[in-house]
């Protein structure tokens, strides 16, 4: 066995048995070089809609993560990934265009509840004509949203390959959000997307977890030919984020959200509602212990 034959074998030894360090893997990704980047890939156009499980610790201590389905959705290259809830939310409220905007919401919010349990809200839009992700969230009873330019995944492909969800895969890391990142695409679907912020690869992501298995995500099924929607940002479609969302810089956005969890039983009592406080002690106490973000930095 030469040399750079030894040191590939040694690398994915070492992720294998997640005895990795965060920056000796970036070393070694920087070092080796051990495939291409596919970064730049181009891929056709395409309509589809496919159903991830995403199963995610937002609390590192616990033992069995929790679950919760998200649809992502391409056309003609922009993509929206949002929950199965927000979905529905989304669809409803736009459905309704002849009530006050209060009823219109109050009647989303019901038909969500109804339908589906999920704390993740958020919607993530990626328009390659703008080179921007744009992450939408509801704050109070307000949408907010925050831009970014799309994110450059340093992608290593290997020569591992499995099956999932039916589809033939090959093995992908990168580095993104302060974690290592295991990654499943197929080139049976050349489409250069996949969930969350991730895309990049020559072929749509199928799973992509990070190496401790905090957050998972996994294609369940997907529709290559639905009906054609228009899913960009001025669409005004129930796929499409709203653009008319307040724009704040990530850093006051991610602390808005964090004042309006901390202050939602307060603004429940105002509204007449009494909280014990062992439920208060208990919903401060779940806040707390939510310290483990997808992005770490």
């Amino acid at each position: 066995m030469n040399n750079t034959s030894c040191k590939t074998q040694i690398f994915f030894q070492m992720i294998a048995g997640k005895i990795l360090s965060f920056p000796l893997f970036t070393a070694l990704l920087a070092l080796w070089g051990l495939c291409a980047n596919a970064q730049s890939t181009p891929v056709p156009a395409a309509c589809l809609r496919g159903v991830y499980q995403l199963d995610y610790k937002l609390d590192s201590a616990v033992v069995t993560p929790k679950s919760v389905q998200m649809i992502l959705r391409i056309s003609n290259g922009v993509s929206c990934f949002q929950s199965t809830g927000k979905h529905i939310f989304d669809s409803v409220y736009v459905s309704l265009k002849g009530l006050a905007p209060q009823e219109r919401m109050q009647k989303a919010l019901n038909a969500t509840q109804k339908a589906v349990k999920n704390e993740l809200r958020y919607t993530i839009l990626k328009e390659p004509t703008k080179n921007l992700v744009s992450y939408h969230d509801i704050i109070g009873s307000l949408d907010y949203q925050y831009q970014e330019p799309k994110p450059q995944f340093d992608w290593k492909i290997t020569m591992n390959k499995k099956t999932i969800a039916g589809h033939a895969c090959q093995q992908a890391y990168t580095v993104f959000g302060g974690r290592i990142w295991e990654t499943w695409f197929t080139r049976e679907i050349p489409v250069s997307e996949g969930p969350y912020k991730f895309y990049g690869l020559p072929g749509l992501i199928v799973q992509v977890q990070d190496t401790h298995k905090n957050y998972v995500f996994t294609l369940l099924n997907l529709d290559t030919n639905p009906v054609p929607f228009d899913i960009s940002v001025n669409s005004g479609t129930a796929l499409s984020a709203n653009s008319s969302a307040l724009i704040i810089p990530k850093t006051k956005f991610e602390q808005a959200k964090l004042n309006d969890d901390l202050t939602l039983l307060d603004r429940m009592s105002a509204s007449g509602n009494q909280i014990p406080e062992s439920a208060r002690a208990n919903y401060l106490g779940k806040l707390k212990r939510r310290n483990n973000p997808l992005e770490l930095k």
